[in-house]
């Protein structure tokens, strides 16, 4: 899908209106909807390891303070930290995490990340919001409070999480029309979203934001998994614990990071950069980390 963008801008098909209104119904509706009904379908009454799910929230707001620290040293532009902020923090669990996990621990894996992504997704979502609003402010003007506050709860996303958790917590029905209609709204966002990527991806911005992009990558699908991997040996979680943990923490960074960066009017190249670059680097990230767990007997 990503090289389908790059064709498909090459040969005019899609514009950059395209991309732009596609990231637009992709935010303000696609989004939103795959963050209702996967929280809304949360099942309570299967037993959960609160201590896992603490451990799984710390470790993923410790990535987005640690990414912050980082941005202070590589990011010079004030509007690009949190578009790097969000891009070396925030993994795409929903399609290659999930796929990791099946692939090496079949429903077991499949289940143990999907209840961690309970977790992390509200956080991943609520903290780039954070972040994006604030780095989206100009930096000569006093950044109000009040606004921020509005900003951030006034968000599609933010409101998604809660309609999403209310619905689960109280056992509430989802009409059908409105459950037939949000779903195909949530199975066309990340087709939508990878073709926006695509089609902003540029060599030659790529070659601007190599030093950021390259950093954000680095921290993303090596850095990260190395903290949060022996923290959690540490704190003697098993061996499947550790493989998902790990296949979470060095996932390549969600395309939706995209669509949050455009819809704050922060850097898209940027942000579309990192998400290609971590995609590409993944793969021998995670296959060298697999390798190196399982030659020290830990997974």
């Amino acid at each position: 899908m990503l090289l389908a963008g790059i064709l498909l801008k090459k040969t005019g098909y899609i514009d950059d209106h395209f991309i732009s209104v596609s990231s637009r119904l992709v935010f303000n509706f696609g989004l939103p909807a795959v963050l209702f009904f996967s929280l809304s379908s949360l099942d309570h009454s299967e037993p959960f390891d609160a201590d896992l799910l603490l451990f799984t929230c710390v470790v993923t707001i410790a990535g987005f303070f640690l990414a912050w620290l980082l941005s202070l040293k590589v990011v010079a532009a004030w509007q690009d930290r949190g578009v790097f902020i969000q891009g070396a923090a925030r993994g795409n669990l929903a399609v290659v995490g999930l796929a990791l996990a099946g692939n090496m621990y079949g429903e077991a894996g499949i289940a143990q990340l999907s209840l961690m992504m309970a977790i992390t997704i509200p956080v991943y979502n609520i903290l780039s919001i954070i972040l994006l609003t604030y780095y989206g402010q100009d930096r000569s003007q006093q950044v109000s409070p009040a606004k921020l506050i509005k900003d951030i709860v006034s968000n599609p996303l933010i409101m998604a999480v809660f309609a999403g958790v209310l619905f689960s917590t109280n056992g509430l029905e989802i009409p059908g029309v409105i459950d037939k209609v949000g779903n195909y709204f949530a199975q066309i966002t990340l087709p939508l979203a990878l073709l926006g990527v695509g089609g902003t991806l540029s060599i030659r911005a790529l070659g601007k934001t190599s030093h950021v992009s390259f950093w954000a990558s680095l921290f993303k699908v090596a850095v990260l998994p190395a903290i949060a991997v022996p923290v959690a040996i540490l704190l003697d979680y098993d061996q499947m614990e550790l493989g998902v943990l790990f296949l979470m923490m060095s996932c390549p960074t969600a395309a939706a990071s995209f669509i949050m960066a455009k819809a704050s009017g922060g850097n898209g190249e940027l942000a579309a950069n990192i998400i290609v670059l971590t995609t590409l680097a993944s793969l021998p990230a995670v296959s060298i980390g697999l390798f190196a767990m399982r030659t020290l007997g830990v997974i």
